[in-house]
């Protein structure tokens, strides 16, 4: 199984500097090998070694693609031939190099050495065996044909900035000597949406009301699992709106849950249930896509009536609800129970920080 779901604040992501490749040798190659170390996720901010805001450790298992373009001055606009630019840290059909970790650092395969004279520009994707046709333009990243694994398969698909203007006299860091640091920061995005579901109660019913909530099962059904991506990126600077144009039939299903978990019942606590699977979907817009929902299935008991079971189900494209999954947004579903009704609540974090007030009361 394969799944890599970054939540942890961490480090962040760098590349550094045996044969010597082209176009090395046009330019004359140093002795510097270019290597990576400590890739990181989600950084806000990287300014300094050790502080980098709102980021996640990169699993040292995992391999990400990088490619890596030579330019003699300063990066212009992407392909550039007036600026002598040209392919560097890439495979001879123009596809990126596979880079993985290698005792303290992170390394491809085959040697790349840093150029005496010029700047290299760099871009990366991960995992590096993610499925899709993957391109980089002046817009940035293109994923052509993505479909989103089965459960228990899912990955944490990403993109990363650009890093420009690197050059291995300044420790690839164009920084003042004591913010210097061994490497290339690159900082990856999640180019996909992250859901979770809690579960707990409207009121504290954990003394004096004699009710008893269990949870089910929770699925999604109807959306779409298929795409294309862009980055969308501004040439030259690092601001972006990434994009999914869904593919196919909105016909996917997804359970997060199955089984049989009892609900908090304290008013302030909401849990994931035990066993529920943390998805990494496809973001899309539920505005036309009225049959996306989520089917959640559980049981009271009290009593008096013994145990009983009900299904309630949300439409995603509620009025009151969050109407899209955006790229590196993470949206917490709080299934909130009462004695009355079911209150459907999502809350959105971006893998930073943002609140959508609650949502459906049925």
């Amino acid at each position: 199984m394969k799944k890599v779901l970054l939540l942890a604040a961490a480090a962040g992501i760098v590349l550094s500097g045996c044969v010597k490749n082209e176009p090395a040798e046009t330019f004359g190659a140093s002795d510097a090998k270019i290597t990576f170390e400590a890739p990181a996720v989600g950084a806000s901010t990287r300014a300094i070694p050790g502080e980098i805001d709102n980021s996640a450790a990169y699993p040292v298992d995992e391999k990400f693609n990088v490619w890596g373009w030579y330019h003699q001055g300063d990066y212009t606009t992407f392909g550039d031939s007036g600026n002598a630019w040209t392919n560097y840290m890439t495979q001879a059909d123009g596809k990126p190099i596979t880079v993985a970790k290698e005792g303290n650092t992170w390394a491809p395969a085959t040697d790349y050495f840093w150029p005496k004279t010029g700047k290299l520009t760099f871009a990366a994707y991960s995992p590096a065996d993610a499925a899709g046709t993957f391109t980089h333009t002046a817009e940035g990243l293109q994923i052509a044909g993505f479909t989103v694994p089965a459960i228990g398969d899912q990955y944490d698909l990403m993109y990363s900035d650009r890093a420009y203007n690197r050059t291995s006299s300044d420790n690839n860091y164009s920084g003042s000597a004591t913010n210097t640091y061994d490497g290339v920061d690159i900082v990856f995005h999640h180019a996909l949406s992250s859901i979770v579901f809690k579960v707990g109660t409207k009121e504290n019913y954990s003394t004096g009301a004699d009710i008893d909530f269990k949870i089910k099962s929770i699925t999604i059904k109807n959306v779409y699992n298929a795409g294309n991506f862009n980055e969308t990126l501004t040439d030259g600077t690092t601001t972006r709106t990434p994009a999914w144009k869904a593919t196919g039939n909105a016909d996917a299903q997804y359970v997060a849950f199955t089984g049989e978990f009892a609900v908090p019942e304290d008013g302030a606590t909401y849990t994931e249930p035990t066993g529920a699977a943390d998805l990494i979907l496809l973001p899309q817009s539920f505005e036309s896509n009225t049959a996306a929902v989520v089917e959640i299935v559980y049981t009271y008991e009290t009593a008096a009536s013994g145990a009983i079971e009900a299904t309630e189900t949300f439409n995603l494209n509620s009025t009151t609800n969050a109407k899209a999954w955006e790229p590196n947004k993470r949206y917490t579903y709080r299934i909130i129970f009462g004695l009355d009704k079911i209150t459907f609540a999502p809350i959105v974090e971006n893998w930073e920080d943002v609140t959508v007030e609650p949502g459906i009361n049925l």
